[in-house]
């Protein structure tokens, strides 16, 4: 995507220049940077909150410069903490909102990294003001839960917090599956290949009923097979410690 003006030479930067906190200009490489990213944000853009999540490296690495393959030229990459200062410096200017990090406890790690464009972020690309607060509002007014009337401030920041809790409660969910999933995966690993289609076929009837109860035989067991191979615990893994010798009996 690329936009009809190229927004580092807009006025605007040159006006609230010191108030940014800046003596001197964009250098060439911070123009392109500026021109490079603006659309980005615009297509990651939530329309109703404002809101954009991003992932620093994958962002990054969406900004390289690519080789004939497809693959991020080295030397050329644009590092995440340029992107991290160059957001640092939109705040400034008053382009954005940067909410302050809650660390998982859990974890040990942050919550999805996330701005908030503000309108004037969307003033600068030249759009029709009016038309774009109508049609945020509409969003507003189909998210609205009763409580906010539609179209104020208010639905604005009741809306931002609802993406928050909801992306917040996802992510919380989706690291314990993967914790978990680990974990299994350890236990398993360590297993004999019998003994670990035994322990997934025990793991596969704690599904609801309804995903295995009226499964054929032959089906139940090639959904444990999946399963092993899905964490390529199949036919092909060697466990990591020795198997306990026959049982006399």
């Amino acid at each position: 995507m690329a936009l009809r003006q190229r927004m580092s030479r807009h006025p605007y930067f040159v006006q609230l220049r010191e108030a940014a906190g800046r003596k001197r200009d964009f250098r060439p490489e911070k123009q392109a940077l500026y021109d490079a990213i603006w659309p980005l944000v615009i297509q990651r853009a939530d329309l109703a909150t404002g809101v954009v999540t991003f992932n620093g490296s994958k962002l990054a690495d969406e900004l390289s410069p690519k080789d004939e393959k497809g693959d991020v030229i080295p030397e050329t990459r644009v590092e995440p903490s340029r992107l991290s200062r160059l957001f640092e410096e939109w705040e400034r200017f008053g382009l954005i909102e940067r909410p302050d990090l809650e660390m998982d406890p859990a974890t040990g790690y942050c919550m999805p990294r996330h701005i908030v464009l503000t309108d004037r972020f969307w003033q600068l690309c030249g759009i029709d003001m009016d038309k774009f607060l109508s049609e945020r509002n509409d969003r507003l007014a189909a998210q609205a839960d009763g409580i906010i009337e539609p179209g104020t401030y208010d639905s604005v920041r009741a809306a931002r917090r609802r993406w928050y809790e909801n992306m917040r409660m996802a992510t919380l969910v989706s690291r314990r599956e993967k914790a978990a999933s680990k974990k299994r995966r350890t236990r398993l690993s360590k297993l004999s290949i019998d003994d670990r289609r035994n322990a997934m076929a025990k793991l596969l009837r704690m599904q609801p009923a309804h995903q295995w109860m009226h499964l054929p035989p032959e089906e139940f067991d090639r959904q444990v097979w999946l399963r092993l191979r899905q964490m390529d615990l199949g036919l092909d893994y060697e466990p990591e410690t020795p198997e306990i010798p026959d049982i006399v009996h």
